[in-house]
């Protein structure tokens, strides 16, 4: 986890080239009766606070132009970022103890909402169904977060908090093309994931290469995943290319083959 720092301004990406994605983000499925107040957010990012050393999830919502951070514990931290990346602790923590007691009896968790902020602290609902009924119970957000990824069930956020100044915007949200260490990336349409036999949403495709990415990237290249993790548009392909340290390995798509490409300092090449 590398660095997020803390600021009671609203930001328009600041910080974003230094985060490191951890975590992509669990199922989620929509709840048409929900106010139109909750919008639904995935985890998209564990980091840690250089001022008070705490880890910080971000939140993103579904067009990826927005994102919330919560500070957390280390124990919640390291507990979502456990059930995310799919590893089993040699015995239960707390979150996973608490899904199974709920299976057993027979309650169900439907959808976690973060509330609200008051004094500088978040405040989040768990509702559960038990007998028919939905039941909501007060939580601290960093327990809601690590019930709902093992529950595979759907994060909310009032969209007051995305809209307040706690909130980050994301550069290049929104962005169908973007220019990164002399290449330019383009977004997959739906024509072109088919045409490229990938899934829409899955990489980016390589639109022009200048003289600063070497010979490693081709026209027509799909950018599927960045150091192992899927890449979602131009802007989720910049913020994970500048997370590290300047080099990356790139899982790539040429032709019907898959190879990796190693990218960085302005020089990239094919790894066998």
């Amino acid at each position: 986890m590398t660095a997020f720092r803390s600021s009671n301004m609203r930001r328009s990406g600041y910080g974003l080239g230094c985060w490191v994605l951890l975590l992509a983000a669990g199922p989620g499925v929509g709840c048409a009766h929900l106010a139109s107040r909750d919008v639904e957010v995935e985890v998209s990012r564990i980091a840690v606070d250089p001022d008070s050393h705490a880890p910080v999830v971000l939140l993103e919502d579904k067009t990826h132009t927005v994102a919330l951070p919560i500070w957390v514990g280390p124990a919640e931290a390291q507990s979502i970022a456990a059930r995310l990346a799919g590893v089993e602790p040699p015995r239960p923590l707390t979150h996973d103890l608490m899904k199974t007691v709920m299976d057993r009896v027979g309650v169900g968790l439907q959808r976690v909402v973060i509330r609200e902020l008051r004094d500088n602290t978040y405040y989040a609902s768990i509702v559960l169904l038990w007998q028919g009924e939905e039941v909501e119970i007060d939580s601290r957000p960093s327990d809601a977060i690590a019930m709902a990824v093992r529950f595979g069930q759907p994060i909310f956020v009032n969209r007051a908090l995305l809209e307040g100044q706690g909130a980050v915007d994301l550069p290049g949200a929104g962005a169908e093309a973007l220019s990164v260490e002399g290449i330019t990336v383009q977004r997959l349409s739906a024509a072109l994931a088919e045409y490229f036999k990938v899934t829409v949403g899955e990489g980016v495709v390589v639109s022009s290469v200048g003289n600063a990415a070497g010979t490693g990237l081709r026209l027509g290249d799909v950018i599927l995943a960045v150091d192992g993790s899927p890449v979602r548009d131009p802007a989720d392909f910049r913020a994970k290319l500048y997370g590290g340290d300047g080099r990356a390995d790139l899982a790539v798509q040429r032709g019907g083959a898959r190879i990796h490409v190693a990218f960085g300092s302005g020089v990239s090449r094919r790894v066998d």
